[in-house]
C-alpha cells in the first residue's frame, strides 16, 4: 500500500513549503502587494513589502522572487538600521533553500544574524532566529533548532507577532514529534493553533486546523476505543478545507488543504468499513483536485494508492493495477516528481502483481522500483553532500570571522598593554633613585639576617645532636630492661616446669602403686581416673597457658588478683575458653562434661570474681584481654 503515513510524519516539512512542491500564491494577494509596492516611496516599508511579495511570488516565478529580494538589499544599503537587511537576508535564506542553493542559504542566514545584531528591533531579530531554527529543523539538527526557536519566541514576546509565533510553536511541536514526545507535541500544536486564531492569517488557520486534526488522529491511534477523537480529527481537517475555500484568493500554501483532504480520505479508508468508500473517495477527489492545480505529486501518489487499496480489498487486481499505473503516469508527467514517489508506486504495483499471481510482471515492476529507489538514494546522497559542503564552507567562514574578531580584540588588547607599559616605565623611572637607596639599606639588613640565621642554625644542630644522644641512651636503657625481664620470666618458667615435673612424677608413682594393688576396687579406679584427668588438665592447661601468656601476658594474673587466688586450673581454663569466644556447649564438648556443669562453673567463677548479678562474666573477661 502507498500509505499516507509518511506524509503525516513529515507534515512539518510539507506545510511550510520547505520541501518540493508548488504551492500556488493567489493573484489577489500578489496584486495587492504589487499595488502597495508601486505606491510606496519609503525605502523602509518598500523593503518589508518586497519581502512579502517575493515570498508570495516564489512558487510562480522563483527567479523573480530572488531578484526582488536582491533589489531590496540594494535599497537597504542606504539605511543605517540593520533590521531591513536582516529581514531581507532572512527571506533570501528561505528562498535559496527552496531552490536547494545550500551554500547561498548559509551565507544568507549568517548575514541575517550579523545585521540582526545591529538593530534593536526585537521583531526582526525574532524573525531571523525563526528562519535559522526552521533551516536547522530541515537539516535534522533538532537540538540547535529548538534553541533557535525558543530564542525567537523570547524575542517576539509581547510583540503580537502571532504569525511568527504560530510557525515557531509549529516547528517546536515537530521536534517533539521527531522525539516521540506526544504530550509535548499536543501541547505546542495547540499553542500553534491558538496563535493562528489570533493572527487570523488564512495560511496559519489552515495549518493550525490541519495540525490539530493530525494530533487528534494520533491520540486515537493510541486509544482506538475513544471514537470521539477520530470525529475531532475529521472535524478539524474539514475546518481547514472550509478556510481554504472561503479564503481561496488569499491562501499561499494550498498544499495544506490538500493534506487535510487526503488525511480525511485515509481516515475513512483505515478506520471505517467499506460502506464509507464514497466518503473516502470524496476527500481523495478533493485532494487530487487541489494537488492537480498546485502540482504536488506526493499527494497525487497517496491518493491513487488509497484508491488502489480499495480495489485490492474487493479482489479487483486489474483495477488496482490500472489505478496505480494512472498515478505513475501522472507522476511521470510532472517533472518535479521525486524518484522516491515513483519508487513507492512501483513497489505497490509489484505487490498487486504478486497477489494476482503474475510473477513475471511483479519482477519487472520490482526491477523498475529498484532503479528509481537507487536514483532516489543517489540524489539524496548528493543533496546531503551539498548540504555538508555548504555547512563546511559556512563553518570555515564563521571560523575566519571569529579569527578576525579575535585578532582585532587581541590588537586592541595589545595596544592597551603598550600604553600601560609606557605608564609603568615612567613611574619606574621616577622611583628608580629612591629604590636604589632602599636596596642598599635592604642589603645591609639581609647581611645581618643571614648572620643571625647562621647562628640559629648552629644552635639548632647542637640541639639535635644532644637529642640524638639522649634518644640513644633511652633506647639502650629500654633494651637492658627488656633483657632483664626476659631473664626473670625464663627463670619463672623453668621453676614452674620443674614443679610440674615433680608433681607428674609423684602422680605417676602413686598411679603405679594403685595399679599394682590387686582387685578392682571402685575407689582405686576413681583415683586412677582422677590422676589421669589431672594429668590431662595439666597438659592442656600448660599448652593453653603458654599460648595465652604470649598473647595476653597479664590475663591470668589479673584474674587471680580479682579472685584473690581462689581460681583453680579448671576455672582458669574455662576463663580462657570464654576469652576465645566458645559457647557453653563447645566448652562442655572440649572438657567432656555436661553443659549443666558448665553453667554451674560459670556461676562459681562469677562469685569468686565478686561480680554483681547484672554484670556479665563474658564481658568482664573480654575487658581483661
Amino acid at each position: 500500500m502507498i500509505t499516507t503515513r509518511r506524509l503525516q510524519v513529515c507534515l512539518f516539512i510539507l506545510l511550510l513549503g520547505i520541501c518540493p512542491g508548488k504551492a500556488v500564491c493567489q493573484d489577489i494577494l500578489i496584486d495587492s502587494l504589487r499595488k502597495a509596492l508601486t505606491s510606496d516611496t519609503q525605502p523602509e516599508s518598500r523593503i518589508m513589502t518586497t519581502a512579502k511579495l517575493a515570498r508570495a511570488l516564489f512558487y510562480k516565478n522563483a527567479h523573480e522572487a530572488i531578484h526582488l529580494e536582491q533589489q531590496a538589499l540594494v535599497m537597504g544599503n542606504s539605511l543605517k538600521d540593520g533590521q531591513y537587511k536582516a529581514f531581507t537576508y532572512g527571506t533570501l535564506a528561505y528562498l535559496y533553500d527552496q531552490v536547494k542553493d545550500y551554500a547561498a542559504v548559509h551565507t544568507a542566514i549568517d548575514s541575517a544574524l550579523y545585521y540582526a545584531g545591529r538593530t534593536d528591533n526585537k521583531l526582526v531579530k525574532g524573525f531571523v532566529w525563526l528562519r535559522k531554527g526552521i533551516l536547522e529543523f530541515s537539516d535534522e539538527k533538532y537540538d540547535q533548532s529548538m534553541a533557535s526557536l525558543l530564542k525567537s519566541l523570547q524575542l517576539l514576546e509581547g510583540k503580537e507577532a502571532y504569525n511568527y509565533e504560530n510557525i515557531a510553536y509549529y516547528y517546536i511541536a515537530g521536534i517533539y514529534w521527531s522525539n516521540h514526545d506526544i504530550d509535548n507535541y499536543n501541547k505546542f500544536i495547540r499553542l500553534s493553533w491558538q496563535t493562528a486564531l489570533k493572527s487570523n492569517d488564512p495560511d496559519d488557520l489552515c495549518r493550525g486546523y490541519q495540525a490539530l486534526g493530525n494530533a487528534f488522529l494520533e491520540r486515537y491511534r493510541a486509544d482506538t476505543a475513544a471514537h470521539a477523537l477520530l470525529d475531532s480529527a475529521l472535524h478539524y481537517n474539514n475546518r481547514c478545507l472550509e478556510v481554504a475555500r472561503q479564503q481561496e484568493g488569499r491562501i499561499v500554501f494550498s498544499n495544506t488543504a490538500a493534506v487535510a483532504a487526503l488525511n480525511n480520505g485515509d481516515i475513512y479508508f483505515e478506520y471505517y468499513p467499506s460502506a464509507y468508500k464514497d466518503s473516502a473517495e470524496k476527500y481523495i477527489n478533493i485532494a487530487l483536485t487541489i494537488a492537480g492545480k498546485i502540482g504536488y505529486p506526493e499527494i497525487v501518489a497517496n491518493c491513487y494508492g488509497i484508491l488502489s487499496e480499495y480495489a485490492l480489498k474487493e479482489g479487483r487486481y486489474s483495477e488496482a493495477e490500472k489505478i496505480l499505473l494512472m498515478g505513475l503516469a501522472k507522476a511521470e508527467e510532472d517533472s518535479t516528481t521525486r524518484d522516491f514517489t515513483k519508487a513507492r508506486m512501483l513497489s505497490g504495483l509489484a505487490r498487486v502483481a504478486e497477489q494476482s499471481g503474475s510473477t513475471a510482471k511483479a519482477l519487472q515492476y520490482y526491477k523498475d522500483y529498484m532503479k528509481y529507489d537507487k536514483a532516489y538514494f543517489n540524489s539524496s546522497k548528493l543533496t546531503s553532500i551539498n548540504k555538508l559542503a555548504a555547512q563546511y564552507e559556512s563553518d570555515q567562514k564563521e571560523q575566519a570571522l571569529a579569527a578576525l574578531k579575535e585578532k582585532a580584540a587581541f590588537n586592541k588588547h595589545l595596544n592597551f598593554i603598550y600604553f600601560c607599559l609606557i605608564i609603568v616605565g615612567l613611574i619606574a623611572f621616577v622611583f628608580l633613585f629612591r629604590s636604589y637607596h632602599f636596596r642598599l639599606k635592604a642589603a645591609k639588613q639581609r647581611q645581618l639576617l643571614l648572620a643571625k640565621e647562621k647562628e640559629d642554625a648552629d644552635l639548632q644542630s647542637q640541639l639535635e645532636a644532644r637529642l640524638r644522644e639522649e634518644e640513644a641512651a633511652r633506647l639502650q636503657a629500654e633494651q637492658e630492661l627488656l633483657l632483664e625481664r626476659q631473664q626473670r620470666l625464663n627463670k619463672e618458667l623453668l621453676a614452674g616446669t620443674l614443679r610440674v615435673q615433680e608433681k607428674s612424677e609423684l602422680l605417676l608413682t602413686l598411679r603405679n602403686k594403685i595399679t599394682g594393688e590387686a582387685g578392682n576396687s571402685n575407689i582405686l579406679r576413681q583415683m586412677d581416673r582422677i590422676i589421669s584427668e589431672d594429668q590431662r588438665l595439666d597438659e592442656d592447661f600448660e599448652t593453653l597457658k603458654s599460648d595465652f601468656a604470649e598473647i595476653h601476658p597479664d590475663f591470668f594474673s589479673q584474674l587471680q588478683q580479682k579472685a584473690q587466688n581462689s581460681l583453680t586450673r579448671l576455672d582458669l581454663k574455662y576463663c580462657s575458653y570464654i576469652l576465645m569466644g566458645l559457647s557453653n556447649k563447645e566448652v562442655a564438648m572440649r572438657l567432656g562434661i555436661a553443659p549443666k556443669s558448665i553453667r554451674m562453673a560459670r556461676y562459681r567463677i562469677k562469685q569468686k570474681l565478686g561480680l554483681e548479678k547484672d554484670q556479665q562474666l563474658d564481658q568482664y573477661i573480654q575487658s581483661l584481654a
